[in-house]
């Protein structure tokens, strides 16, 4: 008999996953990019250092990336629909706050921890939300949300402009507390997978059926084969019978030694079934004793002084651990920290850390960078927009380009960090408006193929049980690096008098993962090159 199981269902629903899941990119990353193009002008009245900038912008990146282990837990309770719906409210309570603040302290509160909360939420379920729907199609899925999502700073940045144009910098911003609020269509849009799984035939049942079917039959022939001995040991009998008569006394004998030797047989068989039973009981009473410690075994005092076993005195319970052993139990439990002791995820994720923060410190920067450049708001906002253009075919086409090379997504993420230190190195190369547009170009099909692949790294090597944990770690260690690094950076820049230097700083982080991985990579070829080679050594 057939047997059906449930598997999610690598489309139907999981594409109206795939438009939430770039609905909320479109709308909550352009607002946290197109920030310092709104304020950056404001900051200056406001007599903000850029250390100051820098903090503001930084904390609601790390804070929201920091939100990655509480997430976590919150994902495995209330799941990625209810949590992306309080993400929702977060966000657009958030950027309205914002809009109405005229100090460094409103500004960190309102933009730096409560929109960034709200971000963060949304930056873990969505994605967790993406790759359950999906198992076989996961690249393509990511793919498309990539290149829909990227439509949004193409048109942010040309939407605040104007937006500055027509309502000043307040009310532009009120707007785009508006506009964060179409995060609540995408919340919703989330549905549980298990309303949309999908029936498929169960392989590995029919493999089981089998199986029990030709163990049936062993047993079947077992019970035959002692049948068909018991019946030669009854012709036995009835031979003898036959040959010397019931009657005489040769036959009786014959049939007495018969039935004796049949049971010896037997008590020969229940004497070794017994002494088993005892051996075993023996090794799991001592096995019992060696697990108590020596004040919690069951001893009892000889006349000489020594200790002996009692097994009749009553086995006390085991000491329960102290109470920071079973907060940190519960600890590792919850956030899943036993994904530290694999060093390949350690080093996969302090690698993305590292890439992260010097990709959005630079994204961030970017406004500030050209404005060293002496280019108006409409300039900087052209040179964005071009960038996002590029970012958007290529995050189109960055599935079908790693087909096409058949390389794994973390090689495809390490080429698009080298083509990223390459094209940050062509900014010091020109002041001209026309070839900073091509640098635009440039940086723009290098951040395509990293952001395509940038979400496939972590699952292509995680199970799905334990992604939401993993996901969760990296944020939170994302936010560290950012937290940290950000006031570096614009300490750099005040200390230098240029942002276009702090670009040598970003490029050294982004090279540091590069390394990294490639020894990694290196090592495990390596080794399993060796251990290869032993195998055969020894066949």
């Amino acid at each position: 008999m057939s047997c059906k199981k449930l598997e999610p269902p690598n489309g139907g629903w999981g594409w109206m996953i795939m438009a939430a899941h770039a609905l909320h990119h479109f709308v909550s990353i352009p607002i946290m990019q197109g920030f310092g193009l709104m304020y950056k002008d404001t900051f200056q009245d406001l007599g903000f250092t850029a250390t100051d900038s820098a903090l503001i912008l930084n904390t609601n990146a790390a804070f929201m990336m920091l939100c990655g282990i509480i997430n976590g837990p919150l994902l495995k309770q209330l799941g990625y629909r209810k949590v992306s719906i309080c993400g929702a409210f977060l966000t657009t309570v958030g950027v309205l706050l914002t809009s109405r603040a005229t100090n460094f302290t409103h500004f960190m509160i309102a933009y730096g921890l409560i929109t960034s909360l709200g971000m963060g939420m949304g930056m873990s379920s969505y994605p967790v939300a993406l790759n359950t729907y999906f198992t076989t199609k996961r690249s393509k899925a990511a793919g498309y949300t990539m290149t829909i999502a990227g439509l949004g700073p193409v048109v942010m940045p040309q939407l605040i402009s104007f937006l500055l144009y027509m309502y000043g910098v307040r009310g532009a911003c009120m707007v785009l507390g508006a506009v964060a609020g179409h995060t609540f269509i995408s919340a919703i849009l989330l549905q549980p997978v298990k309303w949309h799984m999908k029936q498929i035939e169960d392989e590995n049942n029919e493999l089981n059926e089998i199986i029990e079917e030709k163990t049936d039959n062993d047993r079947s022939k077992s019970r035959l084969s002692s049948r068909r001995n018991s019946s030669e040991s009854i012709n036995d009998e009835i031979e003898i019978e036959a040959i010397y008569g019931i009657d005489t006394p040769l036959a009786g004998s014959l049939m007495s030694l018969a039935e004796k030797e049949r049971n010896q047989s037997i008590s020969s068989r229940r004497r070794f079934s017994l002494s088993k039973s005892k051996e075993s009981l023996a090794k799991s009473k001592i096995r019992e004793i060696n697990e108590l410690s020596e004040e919690e075994a069951p001893l009892q005092l000889t006349s000489n002084g020594g200790k002996v076993y009692n097994p009749e005195q009553t086995i006390e319970k085991k000491k329960k651990p102290s109470l920071l052993k079973r907060i940190g139990k519960n600890i590792v439990d919850t956030f899943d920290l036993k994904l530290l002791k694999d060093p390949i995820y350690v080093n996969i994720m302090l690698g993305m850390s590292l890439a992260v923060f010097a990709e959005l410190n630079f994204s961030l920067l970017t406004p500030f960078i050209m404005g060293d450049y002496d280019f108006t708001t409409q300039q900087t906002a052209t040179f964005m927009s071009l960038l996002s253009c590029a970012d958007i075919c290529f995050r189109f086409l960055a599935p079908y380009i790693g087909d096409v090379l058949k390389k794994p997504p973390r090689f495809m993420y390490l080429l698009s960090l080298f083509l990223l230190i390459i094209t940050r190195f062509s900014l010091l190369w020109t002041n001209d408006y026309y070839p900073l547009l091509c640098v635009a170009i440039g940086l723009g099909v290098a951040k395509g193929v990293r952001t395509v692949y940038w979400s496939l790294v972590i699952p292509s090597y995680v199970p799905i049980e334990r992604l939401a944990a993993a996901l969760g770690i990296q944020m939170t260690v994302n936010g560290i690096c950012i937290w940290i690094g950000g006031p570096v950076i614009g300490f750099i820049r005040d200390l230098t008098g240029s942002y276009r230097k702090c670009i040598f700083v970003i490029n050294t982080v982004t090279f540091t993962t590069i390394v990294m991985w490639t020894i990694e990579m290196v090592y495990i070829k390596y080794k399993s090159r060796k251990t290869k080679n032993t195998q055969i050594n020894i066949l």
